[in-house]
């Protein structure tokens, strides 16, 4: 699989990536300039950022061995991701810093609009969590529902 934009009003779609890897899970740079995604091109997946007009992908150094399911924040200064050390984790790479922390157990980060909060799954399925990267503290927002994964929400825009 490889990375294609197509316009909303349809057409032919521009392909984006050429690897021998597979590329997934694509999201956009607020400004929509860029797009990160997981690319396995090379063995274990990494994030990789790329123009929304094409070229080539460059890497996003995490400091992690394994990186899946990128989110980039409303304000383009963080990507939540997934990353596997045992169990799945979800970390978040500032780019202002430079640094990847580590924040909390789960899959399918998703920011909220004040690039503040994180929703995500935990790894059992169970709940879904609402996380605040700057206090660090985690609190389940929805339960009791069975299996849970792949969350949204509304930017308010």
């Amino acid at each position: 699989p490889e990375l294609y934009v197509v316009s909303a009003s349809g057409g032919g779609g521009r392909r984006l990536t050429r690897t021998r890897g597979v590329e997934s899970s694509p999201t956009w740079s607020p400004d929509g300039s860029e797009i990160a995604y997981s690319s396995d091109d090379g063995g274990s997946p990494r994030l990789f950022r790329i123009g929304s007009a094409g070229g080539t992908g460059t890497a996003i150094p995490t400091g992690l061995g394994y990186n899946t399911e990128p989110n980039w924040s409303p304000d383009g200064r963080k990507i939540a991701f997934v990353t596997r050390s045992g169990g799945f984790a979800i970390a978040v790479k500032d780019f202002v810093s430079g640094g990847t922390t580590t924040i909390a157990s789960g899959t399918d980060p998703v920011w909220g609009a004040n690039s503040r909060h994180l929703i995500h799954a935990e790894n059992d399925g169970g709940r879904l969590m609402l996380f605040d990267t700057q206090t660090g503290k985690s609190i389940p927002i929805i339960s009791g529902l069975g299996k849970v994964s792949e969350p949204t929400w509304s930017l308010g825009r």
